[in-house]
């Protein structure tokens, strides 16, 4: 599958057949090579600088440098609102969107896989800069990875819409600094509506399970009140 195409369960069992090994979420080209080289330099600052408390790390220098360069940068982003308007110049949100995003700093990331049984998935290691209690992920960074993952399993399936109801159970703690296993899949559908399905384990330890109702919507795109957008954040 080329960059261009689409990400779609259909289409892969069209070209490969009613098996195929897991299918990876198509890159974007980036909108300015060095935007991605910043965020991957400040990923390196965020997951240094985590859990440094009591560490006798001295950072007094540190803060000064990194001061320098907030106020180099500040001193010429557009506003906010242009900030907004511009994302959806290109590929909408998905280079920016704080879970894949290769643009968004606070994104782990996490590469998806479409995979032959109609569910996406995805194998990542979070680290201190998202604990929540002590050694584990915090339960809302657990339910913002799944929430992005749940529109991109129905992109996957050829389903789009909008969060409209989202619930979790926290079976077990889900734990930092180990491989967690992410899948999502369609279980339901009836005309604009959406019922998807998720899990995360961490070997064969069932964490967290979770069920989103998506519903079709639209809203204004930034900048172009004409436009709606209908979509999905993966498309």
């Amino acid at each position: 599958m080329s960059d261009d195409e689409m990400f779609s369960f259909a289409q892969a069992r069209e070209q490969l057949g009613e098996s195929f090994d897991p299918l990876p979420v198509p890159p974007l080209p980036a909108t300015d090579p060095d935007l991605d080289r910043v965020v991957a330099e400040l990923r390196r600052l965020r997951d240094a600088s985590a859990a440094l408390a009591n560490s006798e790390v001295e950072l007094g220098d540190i803060a000064d440098r990194l001061g320098e360069v907030a106020g180099l940068l500040e001193s010429r982003v557009p506003s906010p609102e242009k900030r907004l308007e511009n994302l959806w110049k290109g590929y909408g949100t998905r280079r920016s969107n704080p879970v894949a995003g290769p643009e968004n700093p606070i994104a782990p990331p996490v590469d998806f896989v479409g995979c032959d049984d109609g569910s996406v998935m995805a194998t990542l290691t979070l680290g201190p800069a998202y604990q929540g209690p002590p050694g584990c992920v915090h339960g809302g960074i657990s339910a913002l990875i799944i929430d992005h993952m749940m529109g991109l399993a129905n992109h996957w399936a050829g389903r789009y819409g909008m969060t409209a109801h989202y619930e979790l159970d926290y079976c077990s703690p889900t734990p930092l600094l180990v491989p967690l296993t992410f899948r999502c899949w369609v279980h339901e559908t009836e005309g604009r509506k959406t019922w998807t399905h998720a899990t995360i384990h961490a070997g064969d330890r069932l964490c967290v399970e979770a069920r989103g109702l998506f519903l079709e919507a639209s809203v204004p795109v930034p900048g172009r009140p004409d436009v709606k957008w209908n979509k999905g954040d993966a498309t």
